[in-house]
């Protein structure tokens, strides 16, 4: 089975679950291209850092930084297949042989016609800081889906980690569900949790969640290509919707104890 992945060009957050993915399933799919957007998308880069600096404080932001720089640095080495660790979605996909691009948006009828050349069974999104739009949902034969990591419907839009620790969960939730144009409301075809850690930070959870989904992932991808898929559909008479953390919010998510790195 034929698998095109859409992200975004983040090595801190986004690359462990393609890391874990390609580790262990790299020799099960073909991977026809791994697409990667600008990171969070047409967000502009000094809302960005506002918010970042909400959330993780000047001390924190320097951290990420610094650790974005190394990664940057790190990933002009060769790194072959045996690497216990990669920097760049670059690095990674000349490592497994994979098509990587970078692209803008993935609406665009360029990216559409580019896809529908490469003909993947189905198309998986990992953190894509875009909406999908019609044409390029129905472009693979056997759907397109989304890991989201929280359990929907509860916990739609952005940073469901951040909102599930903030409003006192003691797990993370996952489910990886079929795209329709509204966000975050496709059938889920699986919904795990994860045991949050006792003083994790929200820096760590995010990452052990992202290898965690890859796992599930695969689980998922087999069923979808043995057709043993079976969707189940999303109340949504409830459920909720966040965006970023205000900085009121951010604070509140430190007096309650909680940490961002």
């Amino acid at each position: 089975m034929k698998i095109e992945f859409l992200t975004q060009d983040d090595p801190l957050y986004i690359l462990p679950f393609f890391e874990e993915f390609f580790r262990r399933y790299a020799g099960e799919f073909e991977i026809t291209q791994v697409s990667c957007c600008r990171t969070m998308g047409k967000r502009g880069r000094g809302k960005l850092l506002r918010e970042l600096l909400w959330l993780y404080g000047a001390p924190g932001v320097a951290r990420l930084v610094t650790r974005w720089a190394a990664s940057r640095a790190m990933a002009l080495l060769p790194r072959g297949r045996d690497a216990v660790r990669y920097y760049s979605f670059q690095q990674l996909c000349l490592a497994y042989n994979v098509k990587q691009e970078a692209v803008a948006n993935p609406n665009d009828p360029d990216f559409l016609e580019g896809m529908k050349r490469r003909a993947p069974d189905v198309l998986v999104s990992v953190a894509c800081p875009y909406i999908l739009k019609e044409p390029i949902l129905g472009l693979a034969p056997l759907g397109s889906i989304n890991i989201h990591h929280a359990p929907l419907p509860f916990y739609k839009g952005m940073m469901p980690t951040f909102w599930q620790m903030y409003h006192g969960e003691t797990k993370v939730g996952l489910t990886i569900h079929y795209m329709v144009p509204k966000v975050d409301e496709g059938d889920a075809l699986l919904q795990d949790t994860m045991e949050i850690e006792p003083g994790e930070s929200l820096d760590h959870l995010i990452r052990r969640s992202k290898r965690h989904g890859a796992h599930c992932m695969a689980q998922v991808l087999r069923q979808v290509a043995a057709r043993s898929a079976t969707p189940v559909k999303l109340d949504l008479s409830k459920g909720t919707y966040f965006t970023f953390p205000k900085r009121e919010e951010a604070r509140a998510f430190r007096r309650r104890g909680y940490r961002a790195i």
